[in-house]
């Protein structure tokens, strides 16, 4: 990762987590928040595995680990690229599918 890409992707962070700590502070007001989840619908991909994402359309990939999911646009956020799930990856060896398209071909050759 280059340095520019580096300083891209901290103010890219920054900007999202401000954003998100004003709408929460807007949506909660001065009370407790009784319920508290990180799944909110207005999130772009969180939470929403095999949903398209709202830019592109493609199905969104999830990364399990333990009792954490993390969610993100295969498309979008890593060029097609599907990432590695530690398990699930390494079950399945030389199988596991290193892109959406490779993903697509093996769904085709289930049906």
């Amino acid at each position: 990762m280059t340095d520019a890409e580096i300083e891209r992707l901290y103010h890219a962070i920054r900007e999202s987590l401000a954003e998100w700590v004003e709408r929460l502070r807007k949506e909660r007001g001065t009370g407790f928040p009784e319920k508290v989840t990180a799944f909110r619908p207005d999130m772009a991909v969180h939470g929403k595995y095999r949903k398209p994402c709202p830019a592109c359309g493609s199905p969104v990939q999830r990364i399990v680990h333990a009792e954490n999911e993390t969610n993100y646009c295969a498309k979008c956020q890593t060029g097609g690229k599907l990432l590695a799930d530690r398990s699930l990856s390494r079950l399945l060896k030389d199988d596991w599918p290193r892109s959406l398209e490779e993903l697509e071909e093996i769904k085709k050759a289930r049906m």
